[in-house]
């Protein structure tokens, strides 16, 4: 059972970005980016060129994933949402949707890429050019007598990599002068203006932030569910139901509310199969719009005007 809680904390680690990735663009443009899960595979790709064409290391890679996410981020908001958000936020929406297929067969045209998913290497390995020997799991003993608890050493990577960007962005939003800018912006952007802050341009940072969140959670959890193939929009619909679980509205909701997905995909995939996982999380997503629509963080009084 521990195993299975670990498996789905490391798995839903994804779907807590993508979920967060969600929360940001929704706060700042008023538009669900369904985009969010196949920015995460190209993240991954990104990641999985610089290792095997630049020659550099994991580490290295996750940085040069990130970055290019952000500058991907700043195009795709100026180039789809931008101009799809003069239809209104139905049109942009959907602009994000259309902007999923363009993705997927976009990057199955790329040589290097393909359409098949692709290993990329555990940051395990960036120990191993100093010599040090890292073990592919850490077995500890829970008690006398009980079987051995064996942690994969990449799932303690994306625990240690998830709580790192949590801190990045809190102390971002919540302690730098720009980061409260698009706070401020997000919460009243008729009030914003009048005091000199650029909406638009914060909108675009708000985008370019999510889209390095997704490219940053495909490198990172690349080395366990493989990099590239056509699952991105699953990732997005998955991630999506985290923020609805944990609550829109919330950002630590919907970190909690990913991480929840994971684990019940797990124990789900455990019990009944493989093909009952996805339909018991796409459940769980009716029975949270129907039951308690603003999440289990979200406030009953949130509405979006």
């Amino acid at each position: 059972m521990v195993q299975l809680l670990i498996a789905g904390l490391t798995v839903g680690s994804e779907y807590a970005l993508i979920a967060l990735g969600i929360h940001i663009v929704l706060r700042a443009t008023r538009v669900v980016n369904f985009a969010q899960g196949e920015l995460t595979i190209v993240g991954g790709l990104i990641a999985l060129s610089c290792v095997e064409s630049l020659h550099v290391s994991v580490w290295i890679a996750l940085v040069v994933a990130t970055f290019a996410g952000f500058v991907l981020g700043l195009a795709f908001e100026r180039i789809v949402l931008r101009p799809a958000s003069r239809g209104g936020e139905t049109a942009a929406t959907i602009a994000t949707i259309g902007a999923v297929f363009v993705l997927l067969y976009g990057h199955a045209l790329v040589p290097a890429w393909g359409a098949d998913p692709h290993v990329l290497p555990p940051f395990s390995i960036a120990s191993a050019n100093s010599g040090a020997v890292v073990p592919d799991s850490v077995t500890v003993s829970l008690s006398k007598g009980a079987p051995p608890l064996v942690i994969p050493t990449q799932s303690l990577w994306v625990w240690t990599l998830l709580v790192v960007a949590l801190v990045a962005l809190f102390v971002f939003f919540e302690r730098t002068y720009y980061g409260k800018a698009i706070r401020a912006a997000a919460d009243n952007p008729l009030g914003a203006r009048l005091i000199g802050i650029d909406v638009r341009s914060t909108r675009a940072i708000s985008v370019a932030l999510a889209v390095a969140l997704a490219a940053y959670g495909g490198a990172i959890i690349g080395p366990i569910t493989l990099v590239g193939g056509a699952g991105g929009f699953a990732l997005a619909i998955k991630g999506f139901v985290g923020a609805i679980l944990g609550g829109l509205t919330s950002p630590i909701g919907c970190v909690a509310g990913g991480l929840l997905v994971g684990v019940i995909e797990s124990f789900a995939v455990w019990r009944f199969g493989s093909d009952v996982g996805d339909p018991v999380v796409y459940s769980l997503l009716l029975m949270m719009l129907l039951v308690r629509p603003q999440g289990v963080f979200g406030r009953r009084d949130a509405v979006r005007d």
